[in-house]
């Protein structure tokens, strides 16, 4: 009866409504001319193209259809993508999905972008060990805008959204009388703090360690004396995991801006690495064990290493462990800095390279392709590269690599797993999602010569043989020079090839102290007059 009458009303406020003949609207695009076959049957009437009825009117109804079908009317055809694809009904969209959300964010698209953020997110885990491998939802928090990140703890789990939101799950993760991780139905979240870049806690997969948080967020500082008005800063804030309460906060300089944090080392000597939006990496070290303790020292933020001996690198993310730190480039080279001889040994099979006295030295890894994202673990690590391919390397004692066998690999090696992002605990393994329409579409098509099973041109057929690619990948780094402008640009873009080249340890740094001399000796050739040397 309730949908007789509101179908009534539609009827007589749109004055399509007809007792003697019924309504028929055509279900083809208006664009693409009438229907095939279009001679009237009897009894049916006139069909009424959609075009009649207000953009308004067709917006409403098609909003409160659900997302999935949505997306479907508007694959049909021109018409129907064009009105499925108006900001209006993702706005009415988004108000029906999150009453709260005040704000749509940013964007070209804001409103479908935080539409399809709060349709799409979510949170799921499933317990290890046990006879039920069941898949189970997390409870969501309805002001959450999309899920950007999320860390477990020992017995809290901590989510940031995509404005800046860091929420704290109290108590979500309880034991069952089988003894397995469960997630508590009932349990409340709460609102940890705002204006969040990033966060972290104790880089080991057992949670137990993970007693703080460590938060990046920028606050509003006073200004100084004699000026009014007030400044933005970065700064690292401090929270217990158990409680949530801030027990320590240290802020910079308002020149600086941040945008990742990563822990690595132990709780007496933790190290905290910040990644700038230039791509540079500092480093300062705290003592974990004495952040409960009310007083005031200052820390000193110094320039990592691996930011000091290659300035021209741009580093656009990072991984740590306990004893290892991962960078990623943004041309997609991979450096690594390993800090024991037990872990060297897991990841690349010898000692060869490893230098005791300088740890922190970055070594490059030799791989087939750009790489996008990282994840690495205690002794082995891994990759996945711009054509969605899975590289993993290191300890395999307990196939952990997925590789089909326990054998070590010292080099990447191809895995045939699809990527998602992933986390996992020694109890539980979680999934998150959460679509962001801004984003480009991450990988790209793997080049017809290296999918598998294509066969290789033959010598009979006057083309050489090229199984590695490196002819191919050698003609696209001359390119790469030939495009920079000036010297100088040139011969920084060939020191970042020499780390993406297969090379060895000491012929990669011969190559960067070669280049560093013929560098040095152009600049103090262009100062003054050519001499025999120069």
């Amino acid at each position: 009866m309730v949908r007789r009458s509101r179908r009534q009303k539609l009827q007589k406020v749109t004055g399509l409504c007809g007792r003697e003949e019924g309504l028929r609207v055509k279900r083809s695009c208006p664009s693409c001319g009438p229907e095939p076959g279009g001679e009237e049957k009897k009894g049916r009437g006139n069909p009424i193209s959609l075009q009649l009825f207000p953009p308004e009117l067709v917006e409403h109804i098609i909003s409160f259809l659900p997302v999935r079908d949505v997306v479907a009317l508007g694959q049909t055809c021109h018409y129907f993508h064009e009105v499925c694809d108006a900001e209006g009904v993702w706005r009415r969209i988004c108000r029906r999905l999150s009453p709260r959300l005040r704000e749509q964010g940013s964007g070209v698209r804001p409103w479908k972008r935080a539409a399809i953020l709060n349709y799409t997110k979510g949170l799921y885990f499933q317990a290890f060990g046990g006879r039920r491998r069941c898949l189970s939802k997390s409870v969501a928090p309805l002001l959450a805008h999309g899920y950007r990140r999320f860390l477990p703890t020992k017995d809290h789990v901590f989510i940031l959204d995509y404005v800046g939101t860091l929420f704290f799950l109290k108590n979500a993760l309880v034991s069952s009388t089988l003894g397995q991780i469960q997630w508590k139905r009932a349990c409340r979240y709460v609102v940890l703090c705002r204006g969040a870049k990033d966060f972290a806690s104790d880089p080991r997969c057992d949670t137990v360690y993970r007693k703080y948080l460590y938060v990046l967020a920028t606050r509003e500082q006073p200004g100084v004396v004699g000026t009014t008005g007030s400044r933005a800063c970065d700064c690292v804030e401090v929270y217990l995991q158990s409680s949530g309460q801030r027990v320590f906060k240290m802020t910079f300089h308002h020149s600086m801006s941040f945008k990742q944090i990563v822990l690595v080392g132990q709780e007496t000597q933790r190290a905290l690495l910040l990644l700038t939006e230039e791509g540079k990496i500092y480093s300062l070290v705290v003592n974990e064990t004495q952040l409960d303790q009310p007083r005031s020292y200052t820390v000193q933020l110094a320039l990592r290493k691996v930011s000091r001996c290659l300035p021209h690198l741009r580093v656009a993310g990072m991984a740590s462990n306990q004893s290892s730190t991962l960078y990623i480039t943004d041309q997609g080279g991979v450096y690594f800095e390993v800090h024991t001889p037990g872990v060297y040994r897991d990841l690349f099979g010898t000692l060869q390279a490893f230098d005791p006295l300088d740890q922190q030295m970055p070594l490059a890894l030799s791989l087939p392709a750009k790489i996008l994202f990282c994840a690495l673990g205690y002794n082995h690590l891994g990759l996945v590269d711009e054509f969605g391919r899975l590289f993993m390397q290191g300890n395999n004692r307990y196939g952990q690599l997925g590789t089909g066998d326990r054998m070590d690999r010292g080099e990447p090696t191809q895995v045939p797993l699809c990527a998602c992002s992933l986390c996992s605990t020694r109890e539980c393994l979680y999934m998150l999602s959460s679509h962001d329409v801004e984003h480009h579409p991450t990988y790209r098509d793997l080049p017809a010569s290296r999918v598998v099973g294509t066969p290789e041109p033959s010598l009979g057929a006057g083309a050489s043989q090229d199984p590695g690619g490196a002819a191919q990948a050698c003609e696209e780094y001359l390119n790469q020079i030939h495009s920079c402008p000036t010297l100088q640009d040139r011969m920084e873009k060939m020191k970042e090839i020499v780390g993406w080249m297969p090379l060895m340890a000491a012929q990669k740094d011969f190559f960067w102290e070669a280049l560093d001399l013929l560098q040095r000796t152009a600049a103090g050739a262009g100062s003054g007059p050519p001499t025999p040397e120069s």
